[in-house]
């Protein structure tokens, strides 16, 4: 089950590197999946993921539970708002291809499931959740 998780990140961390704006407003860097030490905020992380069997009749599929982290400090819960929404307009037209290949699966479905913003006094910054249900079935053939 870990190859159609692995290649819904790397689709999502591509599909958001290729985003100008946000790449911007990240300072041309900061989508981790391990966050470096000294990692210059503001930045997105990937975070606890979990899959599960959904399979059909006709072929075999995943569930996904995936979440996304913004992390800012200077400007704080008005910063971390901004980029959680500009994250959400990516993945919304990324959820609108039909079913596009990501790497020997198909995407069938990506939906925001929860959100939620926080103050993190051991980060000196603000925090944002943005959780994301997934399905992915397999490319017959690959």
């Amino acid at each position: 089950m870990t190859g159609a998780a692995l290649a819904l990140q790397k689709a999502i961390l591509a599909w958001l590197q290729a985003a100008p704006l946000l790449m911007e407003k990240l300072h041309g860097q900061g989508i981790y999946d391990h966050v470096p030490a000294h990692a210059v905020f503001p930045y997105i992380s990937f975070g606890q993921s979990q899959v599960y069997a959904w399979d059909t009749d006709s072929g075999t599929g995943e569930e996904h539970s995936l979440v996304l982290h913004i992390w800012a400090r200077s400007n704080g819960r008005r910063q971390v708002l901004e980029l959680m929404m500009l994250v959400e307009e990516l993945m919304q037209v990324l959820a609108s291809t039909p079913k596009p290949d990501i790497g020997g699966y198909h995407l069938v479905n990506l939906v925001l499931q929860s959100s939620q913003t926080r103050n993190d006094e051991l980060l000196d910054g603000y925090g944002g959740q943005l959780r994301y249900r997934a399905v992915t079935e397999k490319i017959e053939g690959t």
